[in-house]
């Protein structure tokens, strides 16, 4: 499927969770002894966040197979395994990271949609086309370290060394000067009787280390960069905490002889896969070459305010991801300083977040439904730390 062939990274993006699946169960074990309160620590940490507005994240990751999408224009996933030790202030930990951001037009989504899904496409309906993605795969090390600058005001910077072993960016649509980025299903006569065709005119320009499109098979390139994060956590009193951190606040992967295609699209002549599906065997024209490329990373900026009052602790949550705002409300209870529960609940999707405080970190779980196959937010994560 030409339009969104994109976010092929869904095998990718599975291979992650069972990554992160593998090490929960290696940490829940651990968790079992709780350590003294040392200066050197072990700590694994884990978070997976997806949204998708306008389809099911299970229809994302299977290519839009499912319900029919609601408005919306975004989808992204953000994942990141660590693992490492600290000594007081100062951290260092090993990393993987998969993140995959993806941007279309109502349209784009409505007739994927109703391609992948064997529905009928209606005659003379035009279907504007923009589509932009920016998925990356990246492994590596990061140095962080915390500078108390007064008692109760706390600095937090890391930087990450990255090596990047997979990406897809670029876009989908109109070409640079604006014409084109439309298609249709139209009837046409031919030999005398009337054939289904789509008509209409595509520009792609994008950088891959998997052609997404053409499936060319190439010699993939590396890329190294770099990630920098920083944040501060203010004790206001002993009853308030702000906590805000910008993670990836400068980024970037830089790939040398990166396969770059640049191609347009014109009379794509209708035909029918094997799966029943809607599939186009276009005339391209455009080269492909090989270029130096600089892949920006998706920047996230939190604030979190924490207020507790005795056992009961009552929070607030803005969250910027991939140009997503989420707002979320928290109330939850403690047992002294060891174990407690939190419930949070997002405004703007309706997700709620169920996390368990324990002696060696936190574990939490994220959704806006309870079923899976209809759930546009969906996240698990935790951050374990074990003293010795």
């Amino acid at each position: 499927m030409l339009i969104l062939a994109f976010p092929q990274s869904a095998e990718c993006f599975l291979n992650m969770l069972k990554r992160v699946v593998n090490i929960a169960c290696l940490s829940l074990i651990s968790s079992i002894s709780v350590a003294d309160d040392g200066d050197w620590s072990f700590f694994a940490r884990a978070e997976s966040f997806s949204y998708s507005a306008a389809n099911p994240v299970t229809a994302y990751i299977d290519f839009l197979i499912g319900p029919a999408p609601d408005n919306g224009e975004l989808a992204f996933s953000r994942n990141i395994i660590e693992t490492g030790i600290a000594f007081k202030a100062f951290e260092f930990s090993l990393l993987h990271r998969n993140d995959y951001n993806l941007y279309f037009s109502r349209d784009a989504a409505e007739f994927a949609y109703l391609n992948k899904n064997r529905k009928t496409i209606p005659y003379g309906q035009r279907y504007d086309v923009d589509v932009w993605a920016n998925q990356y795969q990246a492994s590596g090390a990061k140095l962080g370290f915390t500078i108390p600058f007064r008692k109760n005001f706390d600095v937090h910077v890391a930087y990450s060394h990255l090596y990047g072993t997979e990406a897809v960016s670029g876009y989908l649509g109109k070409d640079e000067n604006g014409e084109g980025g439309h298609i249709a299903m139209v009837e046409r006569e031919e030999g005398g009787r009337k054939v289904k065709a789509l008509d209409g005119e595509l520009h792609t320009d994008y950088y891959f280390v998997d052609d997404p499109l053409f499936r060319n098979k190439v010699d993939a390139p590396t890329g190294q960069g770099y990630a920098i994060d920083l944040g501060f956590t203010w004790q206001v009193n002993e009853h308030l905490t702000v906590h805000a951190m910008s993670l990836d606040l400068m980024g970037e992967i830089r790939w040398k002889n990166m396969p770059h295609i640049t191609a347009d699209a014109t009379s794509n002549n209708f035909i029918t896969n094997e799966d029943g599906s809607v599939g186009v065997v276009p005339s391209f024209q455009g080269r492909e070459t090989r270029d130096n490329f600089t892949q920006d990373l998706t920047r996230r900026d939190y604030v979190k305010m924490d207020y507790r009052h005795g056992n009961f602790i009552f929070g607030y949550w803005h969250d910027r991801m991939s140009k997503m705002e989420f707002n979320r409300l928290s109330a939850g209870y403690l047992w002294g300083e060891r174990w407690g529960v939190r419930l949070t609940g997002e405004v703007e999707t309706a997700a709620v977040e169920l996390r368990l405080n324990m002696p060696v970190g936190d574990l939490y779980f994220t959704i806006d439904d309870p079923n899976l196959d209809y759930a546009h937010t969906l996240g698990f994560g935790w951050n374990l730390n074990f003293r010795f």
